[in-house]
This record gives structure tokens, C-alpha cells and sequence, in this order.
């Protein structure tokens, strides 16, 4: 049996949440052009020659969400939403139901990009 890794991935700053919840058709675009943005990232580590990120899909984990204040001026749990969703639709986490998601450690600090997202995979 081999020990869970967790996956460390560097993205653009997710968009806040208010703008997505609003029906402004815009802030809907600027959501999709996240994610696109974001599948290049996910598309480039997955291809680096050193350390390649292997994505599987994990039952149970925790988040460690590193922000960076130089990238993005939106409020810190306003950003989570997107990414979280995003991190499922990429098949990285099962779901995130109290079942999987066992924590959830946000702070602002260095993320080369706009957003660091370490999935740690919980056994049980």
C-alpha cells in the first residue's frame, strides 16, 4: 500500500463569490475565464519536467489555501467558493461534503500566482 501525497497546485486568484452570486452575466465570464486560466496552470504541472503533479481524485482531505495580498484585493473567504468548486470539476477532490472535506486552513502569504492550494489526503 503506498502513502497518500498531497498535491500542491499554483493558480490565478480565484474571483470573489459576491460577483458570481449576483446575476450579472459578466461576472459569470470573468468565472469561466478563471477556470480556463486555471486549466493552463493545472495543465503545466502536470507537464514539468521536475516533480510532475499526478491529479487522482481524494475521498477525504484537508485544504491548506495560501492567498497572495499582491495578487488579488478580495476578501479571504470570498475567494473560496470558486476554487473549491474548481478543484472538484478538475476531479482533484471527490466532493466536498463534511464526509470529505475535514479541513479547511485559509491565510494570506506567498503564492507565486495568486492562490496556492495544498490537498492533503486524511486517512479514514
Amino acid at each position: 500500500m503506498t502513502a497518500a501525497v498531497e498535491i500542491v497546485l499554483d493558480l490565478p486568484a480565484p474571483p470573489s463569490v459576491n460577483k458570481l452570486r449576483r446575476i450579472d452575466w459578466w461576472q459569470h465570464k470573468l468565472a469561466d475565464k478563471w477556470k480556463k486560466g486555471a486549466d493552463g496552470y493545472v495543465l503545466a504541472a502536470k507537464c514539468r519536467a521536475e516533480n510532475p503533479v499526478r491529479l487522482m481524485k481524494i475521498s477525504r482531505f484537508e485544504l491548506f489555501i495560501t492567498m497572495s495580498e499582491t495578487h488579488t484585493k478580495v476578501d479571504l473567504d470570498n475567494s473560496l467558493k470558486c476554487l473549491i468548486d474548481y478543484l472538484r470539476h478538475i476531479e482533484l477532490i471527490e466532493n466536498d461534503a463534511p464526509k470529505n472535506m475535514r479541513g479547511l486552513h485559509v491565510v494570506w502569504g506567498h503564492a507565486p500566482h495568486g492562490c496556492r492550494v495544498t490537498v492533503r489526503p486524511v486517512e479514514g
